[in-house]
């Protein structure tokens, strides 16, 4: 009885409003949900991939640098326990679709066993004649992925387009590999591994060597000692498993930092189910008052509230989850273009069914639903018998309840100041954003006593029009429902204001960065993806062109390699400092001069660090530090620290010289240009771009031209936090929308008395839509203000125990105000339905019921 007269009745009277709130909740379950599902998605093919290409190897050694071709005879010894197969893997462009494949290097007279892929390889089963196979290890031509043939109409005989190093490589395909294999087959270019060597330019390198053993149960950790033993200083042996977890690493803080985006629009969401079950209270006070009458127990009324609380939440919970794959799809594209300014070479995955995502936006549906409904439980169970029962009438807070409310405020703040100060938690910023959350807590243990202060105002200055004051009174009798509204509004504000902030202060960042940085009068680099960035690395003849149009002094090749610091990946460059002495250098975070800087790590073989690099190994300049790269071990001094947007994991530069007596063979991966001040720019470029042109895949580009594109492809990687902006919003008008159907409900009886006075339809709509524009007014002025504090935490706290580099803190003052006025408006507007509730003739009957 308990049940039907507390939720199922109220459903059928008025599903409007529970449908409403199931959707609040969906579309905060959806929003956590998408940001899972496409970031999953962005990086899985790449995680797979690794799996699904290592066959049956279950070991591998590898190096960064590569290996040299020496180390396979190094384990030979291991020869009668394992099959040891030689790889070189690098990503290569597709011209046509402007996409990366990876071109894939195997020794196919010991890959037939170990990766299944049989057909390249039949001849050596007899199932076909020996012609493929030869064709294969002469390096006659290439199999293909089902995909990659399907993407670009190929079959046995075409010829196959590629860029490699900059250089346009013709191959014949030598026949298609067979859907079904796993996405990482899908866009494979196999060639023998002699082939794939001369291809990328390492001739004698080798990107790993894997450890296949020959009798199933053979020992890993035994063969893995063994291997150790016998292989270079700096190499390891580890599970091909690694190379996905280590990619995953990578972004593995912008996944964390997006999903607890994302979980704001799910506490939006949260407060729109505590508005309205607390609503519901309310308005079915005097049901709630004549059950207890008639025996039902405070505990029954709880039950009943939580059962329409968990119902919202599970049908929240899978209608979110339904959206949230549905609105994955829509979010991929911009996910894989953030992912990709990590991983240039991630391959691309589709969204698909998971059934722990699933459970997760469930359970989130169910668990905020409950969480919410502590409110509403606390005021059914309060509820008198109906001989106690008093219509709600406007009561002002005490002092007591005043100064409690500006307690917990407080309590929030100094919370909040003490969570920020904390280190990140295993890499991530998990305190800080609990910080951030207190921050939220100071806005709703404001609200209430700011509805209070709105209702008092409205009482005395009497030169405000009479809607207005009934509006402001009108809020002030429902004000804690009225505060959790306002809140609703305030979340969604905080979130757009301080993401803003964020986003607007690295790309203002970014821009001073690049004014900075990025002097060069051209840029010359391999061709880019269609998310705008380069794939691979330069030919080195494309410097000896180079040399011949504008001269050796005016080039500065930019060389990378991998290496190991502290036994963690970082990225190792080279510079040419002479150069840089010349041209300025890059931004110091101490601020001082980086010309010196330069000078000392020239004239003292030093280096110099990127703030990443400092932060994450605590290290600063004067300290000596030692890596692992190639085979050899390098230490040097830290001559100053850089700022850099590059590379979160870490980057040491060192002299260009210094760096390839090290590496004498490897290709740049670009080229900056710089002229003398009285060069005739525009008929260098086009001499330039011609003696290129005849024989590389390259893009010569001017200094204005590559900022522009730097910033595009900023744009991109941030465009996925609009979609998160805009479902907060929606929860928020969602919340306002149905605190205002209540409140036109409970005071009906008082709007049916003005219109008995003589109002009309047009002043009761202004006093509703008055109530719209005061939460959204609410919500909008304390949402901001704490959207300008939230932003500081995310640009000074989150980001740098995120990634490990400063940015300045620009607030976009001008979008705060438009943000501001545009909630105010948003909300005002969104009172026109409510408002419609308001005819003079309907609410006739409201006088009558409350006169009898």
């Amino acid at each position: 009885m308990i049940l039907r007269a507390l939720f199922l009745r109220p459903i059928r009277r008025a599903p409007l409003r529970f449908l409403v709130t199931v959707v609040g909740v969906a579309a905060g379950v959806a929003a956590v949900v998408a940001t899972l599902a496409s970031s999953r998605a962005a990086v899985a093919a790449l995680q797979e991939g690794v799996a699904e290409l290592s066959g049956r190897a279950v070991l591998e050694v590898r190096a960064p640098g590569g290996l040299a071709d020496s180390v396979l005879g190094d384990l030979v010894p291991l020869a009668h326990a394992a099959i040891l197969v030689p790889i070189v893997e690098e990503v290569a462009l597709s011209p046509r679709t402007r996409t990366p494949v990876r071109l894939f290097g195997v020794d196919a007279f010991v890959d037939a066993s170990v990766r299944g892929v049989a057909p390249a390889f039949a001849a050596r089963a007899g199932n076909e004649d020996d012609d493929h196979f030869l064709e294969f290890v002469r390096g006659d031509g290439a199999w293909i992925g089902a995909g990659l043939a399907r993407d670009l109409s190929l079959e046995r005989g075409g010829t196959l387009e590629l860029d490699v190093r900059a250089r346009p490589v013709a191959l014949r395909v030598l026949g298609v590999l067979p859907s079904g294999r796993g996405a990482a087959f899908d866009h494979l270019v196999l060639v023998d591994v002699a082939l794939a060597q001369e291809l990328v330019g390492r001739i004698g390198r080798l990107d790993r060597i894997e450890i296949v053993p020959r009798v199933a149960g053979a020992d890993l950790d035994e063969l893995r000692e063994r291997a150790l033993a016998l292989v270079p200083r700096g190499a390891a042996v580890v599970a091909p498993a690694q190379r996905g977890a280590d990619a995953r690493g990578l972004v593995r803080s912008l996944e964390f930092n997006l999903t607890a985006l994302s979980g704001i629009s799910l506490f939006v969401g949260a407060v729109l189910v505590a508005t309205t079950l607390a609503t519901s209270v309310v308005q079915r006070a005097r049901t709630l008052a004549l059950l207890r009458s008639l025996g039902a127990s405070a505990g029954q009324v709880r039950v009943a509230i939580l059962v329409e609380a968990g119902t919202i939440g599970v049908l929240g919970g899978v209608a979110g989850t339904a959206l949230g794959f549905v609105g994955a799809r829509t979010l991929l594209p911009q996910m894989r273009a953030t992912v990709a300014t990590v991983l240039p070479a991630a391959p691309q995955s589709a969204i698909r069914f998971a059934w722990d995502h699933a459970a997760t936006g469930v359970l989130l549906g169910v668990a905020v639903a409950l969480l919410a409904a502590w409110l509403p439980v606390v005021e059914g169970a309060r509820t008198p018998p109906i001989q106690a029962l008093r219509g709600e009438a406007p009561a002002r807070l005490s002092q007591r309840e005043r100064r409690i409310a500006l307690g917990v405020a407080g309590f929030f703040a100094l919370m909040a100041v003490e969570l920020v100060q904390l280190p990140a938690w295993d890499g991530l910023p998990v305190a800080a954003l609990l910080g951030t959350l207190c921050c939220l807590g100071v806005l709703f243990a404001v609200l209430g006593p700011a509805v209070d202060a709105l209702g008092a105002l409205a009482g005395r200055v009497s030169r405000l029009p009479v809607s207005l004051r009934l509006a402001c009174a009108a809020l002030a009798s429902g004000r804690r429902r009225a505060a959790w509204a306002a809140g609703a509004v305030g979340v969604a504000v905080t979130l757009s204001i301080s993401i803003a902030a964020m986003v607007h202060s690295f790309r203002q960042t970014v821009i001073a960065w690049s004014d900075q940085s990025l002097r060069a009068d051209f840029t010359i680099r391999p061709l880019t993806t269609r998310d705008g960035l380069p794939i691979g690395r330069l030919d080195p003849e494309v410097l000896a062109v180079a040399e011949r149009v504008v001269g050796a002094q005016a080039l500065d090749p930019y060389h990378a390699v991998e290496a190991l610091h502290a036994g963690e990946s970082v990225t190792v460059t080279a510079a040419d400092f002479g150069l840089a002495a010349r041209r300025g250098g890059p931004q110091l975070t101490d601020r001082t001069d980086p010309l010196a800087a330069i000078a000392r790590a020239h004239a003292a073989r030093g280096a110099l660090v990127n703030e990443a690099f400092a932060r994450r190994f605590d290290v600063e300049q004067g300290d000596r530090i030692r890596l692992e790269v190639g085979g050899h071990a390098l230490e040097r001094r830290i001559e100053g620290v850089f700022r850099d947007y590059g590379d979160s994991r870490g980057i040491v530069t060192i002299e260009r010289d210094d760096f390839l007596s090290y590496f004498p063979n490897d290709a740049p991966r670009q080229v900056s240009v710089h002229l003398l001040d009285d060069a005739d720019r525009a008929a260098l470029r086009t001499a330039l771009e011609s003696a290129l042109a005849a024989r590389f895949q390259v893009e010569v580009l001017s200094n204005v031209e590559l900022r522009t594109q730097v910033l595009s492809v900023f744009d991109r990687t941030f465009a996925i936090t609009t979609a998160l902006q805009g479902v907060s919003a929606l929860v928020a008008v969602i919340a306002v929308l149905s605190v205002l159907y209540a409140l036109v409900a409970e005071r009906r009886a008082d709007l049916a008395t003005i219109a008995a006075v003589g109002g009309d339809r047009l002043q009761l709509a202004a006093v509703v839509v008055g109530q719209a524009a005061g939460l959204g007014l609410l919500g909008a002025a304390t949402g901001a203000l704490t959207g300008v504090v939230v932003g500081v935490i995310l640009v000074s706290v989150v980001n740098v125990q995120s990634f490990g580099w400063t940015i300045d803190f620009h607030q976009p003052w001008r979008l705060l105000a438009t943000t501001v006025g545009g909630v105010v408006l948003a909300c005002a507007v969104a009172g026109l339905l409510p408002a419609r509730a308001t005819d003079p003739r309907r609410l006739a009957d409201a006088l009558r019921e409350e006169a009898a």
